[in-house]
């Protein structure tokens, strides 16, 4: 008989490695067909499938694993399918014609949701004992991990690789999805609860409707969305500020990894020391409008070593709005449609992140300054945005699931 702790570290274990293995792919795609002697945008092409048909599924997917009578043969077949498509890319880029790679990353995207927002919806089925502040602060440290661990194995590989260099980028993600399904094996997922209705798919779509229901989720929602864009204008500013201040875009780029450091730090601290003064929702407020404060600092820094603890705060600050945006949506969300509603606010925010790469390719010509400038206003009008459309919940608690405020 496993302890609580126990199917939490289960839980983790896998959404590390398949978050790992899901944040390299795309950098080992296109490892792997510059490798190959394709182009950058051959390489964005094969990225961009990925990322739109998971983005457009997302809300699909997520009300299919609603519907499934046991979820863990879901998942273990979205293990399947990512780890032969990763394994067919690294075979076939630079051999098999491009129309058949899209296709294959297309099959990626089918099941890329599973583990970035739907595994989320079963952390409080798989270790329901545990408070949900700790049960979603750990699962928020699972993405960091996934953010150093898979781009980090990925570019070991594509160094140390002599002879077929990006072949073997694209072969360690497949080995993280294989280990991922290992370790799922091990994770005892409750079948679906035979209380709980089986809707026809189209009538458990209708379970979208909750985002305008509830109040603090499509706050919520709306906030860590629009964030999302002014995110990617942090993402694409980073190389060039290494750039200019360090004279290496690479030492910008390591600026992501302090900042993902710094969120793992963060999720671990919140996970034992909880911030209970506040709740959830409210959390979401002032930590988005705490990282529009920070991104705008990282903007006006002198020094490349002044902008290394500008980014470890500004990932220390990530931390906490992650996990308090997981708390609403497990608070909010009816046990009929909750994968639904973590697999769909996960494809609004891949969808803004791409609007924000967009945004950011426009306004970089500014310089990165502007940029960062620009990306930390967003973050105010994302604060700005979810408090004007969605106004506040008459009951605002820290509570689990079985405590959600009348709205």
């Amino acid at each position: 008989m496993t302890t609580p702790g126990q199917r939490l570290g289960l839980y983790a274990t896998v959404a590390s490695l398949g978050r790992a293995a899901s944040g390299g792919l795309p950098s080992a795609i296109i490892l792997g067909v510059l490798a190959a002697g394709g182009t950058a945008s051959d390489a964005s092409l094969l990225v961009a499938t990925v990322t739109a048909v998971a983005g457009l599924v997302g809300p699909l997917v997520g009300a299919a694993v609603d519907r499934l009578e046991q979820p863990r043969r879901g998942y273990l077949l979205a293990i399947i399918v990512l780890s032969a498509a990763s394994a067919a890319l690294a075979i076939g880029v630079g051999s098999w014609p491009p129309a058949l790679l899209v296709l294959i990353a297309g099959g990626a995207g089918l099941a890329h949701p599973m583990f970035i927002g739907a595994w989320s919806a079963q952390v409080r089925r798989i270790a329901p004992e545990v408070p949900a502040s700790r049960a979603y602060a750990v699962d928020a440290a699972t993405y960091n991990i996934g953010d150093i661990l898979g781009p980090a194995l990925v570019g070991i590989a594509y160094v140390y690789d002599a002879s077929t260099p990006g072949a073997a980028s694209l072969e360690v993600v497949t080995v993280l999805y294989l280990c991922a399904g290992l370790a799922l094996l091990f994770v005892a997922i409750p079948r679906r609860d035979s209380t709980v209705p089986s809707e026809p798919l189209r009538h458990a779509l209708r379970g979208l409707s909750i985002f305008w229901h509830s109040v603090a989720l499509r706050r919520s929602t709306i906030i860590s969305t629009v964030a999302f864009v002014g995110i990617a204008g942090v993402v694409i500013s980073a190389p060039l500020l290494g750039q200019e201040l360090a004279g290496d875009a690479g030492k910008g780029a390591l600026l992501l990894a302090v900042v993902a450091f710094g969120a793992l730090l963060g999720a671990l601290a919140f996970a034992r020391r909880p911030i209970r003064r506040f709740g959830p929702g409210t959390l979401v407020v002032i930590t988005t409008a705490g990282l529009g404060v920070v991104i705008a600092v990282l903007a006006l820094v002198p020094t490349f070593w002044v902008a290394v603890p500008v980014a470890f705060v500004l990932g220390v600050l990530e931390a906490p709005q992650l996990t308090s945006v997981l708390q609403v949506r497990d608070r909010e969300s009816p046990t009929r449609v909750r994968s639904l509603v973590f697999v769909a606010a996960a494809s609004l925010k891949t969808g803004a992140f791409a609007v924000g790469s967009l945004l950011a390719a426009a306004l970089v010509i500014w310089g990165w300054r502007n940029l960062l400038l620009a990306s930390a206003v967003i973050e105010v009008a994302a604060v700005a945005l979810g408090l004007i459309l969605a106004g506040r919940s008459r009951t605002e608690r820290s509570g689990s699931a079985d405590t959600r405020p009348k709205v």
